[in-house]
């Protein structure tokens, strides 16, 4: 999303409001991995459990690699051990932008399978258009569709979140606030929480993201740099100009093949270097996480 404020209630185009409406999903057959809420599912109980502490370097190396001029909250989640870790900002919510896309295909996928809301294959090819090439048509659809204002205060009960808001203006989804370690704890939810059907709806999409979004923007920066994990990451990122004169870019994801390691970066950066110069800052800070991370497995 490159737009200051983007539209809230427009139709996505194509994004065929009619369509066939899909059951609620009980989640009986495709249920979640059985591992505590975090915890990656252990196959054997002959390997060594994995030493607590990386998640911490990763938020001191991701800090480190900062500059003065970029405000950073982080957070990280080992979900090999359960530790998380949140940086001095962490707590704080940031903007998302595009990163409240996560947050109302959540609500509205777990409000399908707990409350039998009727979701149909055109809203979930919404979902996967707002969530691959960051689609913001898409987006404001379901914005409109589906209660977008108020995901963030039913995601904040349902997952027991305290800083997750909704815009002051209902209409400006790009201006939901959710703190970094909340989203990470999102994150844990769409791995371990939720039933597989639902989880590849949004795991597919951001796997298949392009690098250059609907608008232009490229959105292969971050958690997707090269450099930030050895394979595998996912990520959904936000872009967002220019409140207060600031940029906010942020990425939020899994890094390496089996997820391990949840991050959050939330920044907000000076605007007048530009896009370019806020893409490669966001890159430094991923990609010294990522290698902190690595180094410590």
């Amino acid at each position: 999303m490159l737009a200051a404020r983007p539209a809230g209630n427009g139709v996505g185009e194509g994004s065929e409001p009619g369509g066939s409406t899909a059951p609620p999903a009980t989640g009986d057959d495709e249920a979640a991995d059985p591992a505590p809420f975090g915890l990656l599912a252990s196959t054997t109980t002959a390997v060594p459990q994995p030493e607590r502490g990386s998640a911490q370097r990763g938020v001191a190396a991701a800090e480190g690699a900062a500059r003065p001029s970029t405000t950073l909250a982080v957070a990280v989640l080992d979900r090999a051990t359960g530790e998380l870790a949140v940086g001095n900002r962490g707590s704080e919510p940031f903007l998302t932008a595009s990163l409240s896309k996560i947050v109302l295909a959540v609500d509205v996928l777990d409000r399908r399978r707990t409350e039998g809301l009727m979701v149909s294959d055109a809203d979930v090819r919404l979902i996967q258009r707002a969530l691959g090439p960051s689609d913001d048509t898409a987006m404001s659809a379901l914005w409109g569709l589906f209660d977008g204002p108020g995901a963030a205060g039913r995601i904040g009960a349902r997952l027991d979140l305290s800083g997750v808001g909704p815009p002051r203006d209902r209409s400006q989804w790009g201006e939901m606030s959710v703190p970094a370690v909340d989203m990470v704890r999102i994150w844990a939810h769409i791995l371990d929480g939720m039933p597989v059907a639902d989880r590849e709806i949004l795991l597919g999409a951001m796997r298949s993201a392009p690098p250059r979004a609907r608008d232009g923007f490229d959105q292969a920066y971050g958690l997707l740099v090269p450099g930030a994990a050895d394979q595998g990451s996912i990520a959904k990122q936000g872009w967002m100009c220019c409140i207060s004169g600031t940029y906010y870019l942020n990425s939020a994801g899994a890094l390496g093949s089996d997820s391990r390691f949840l991050v959050t970066l939330l920044t907000r950066q000076p605007r007048g270097p530009g896009w370019e110069a806020a893409r490669q800052e966001l890159d430094r800070i991923a990609i010294a996480t990522g290698q902190a991370l690595q180094t410590s497995d």
